[in-house]
């Protein structure tokens, strides 16, 4: 007989399969974002990484808005 109080397992496994696609979503969206940045930097022979940075936050930006509209979707 199951204790009620336990929380399943199947409930555990799919939290953390979703959380850890949100992770990795925003790891891919930042890593893309920045080496774009990068290129259009090396392209244009900035001395200041202007592009890298402008990119890179703008990435962190958005992917905190999505992080965050996620999870006032429920």
């Amino acid at each position: 007989m199951e204790d009620p109080k336990k929380p399943s397992d199947k409930g555990q496994s799919t939290r953390f399969l979703k959380y850890s696609g949100m992770a990795m979503q925003m790891l891919g969206t930042i890593l893309v974002f920045t080496w774009g940045g990068y290129k259009i930097d090396e392209w244009q022979q900035n001395k200041v990484p202007v592009w890298t940075l402008v990119l890179s936050l703008a990435s962190i930006a958005a992917s905190l808005y999505l992080l965050i509209r996620s999870f006032t979707k429920r």
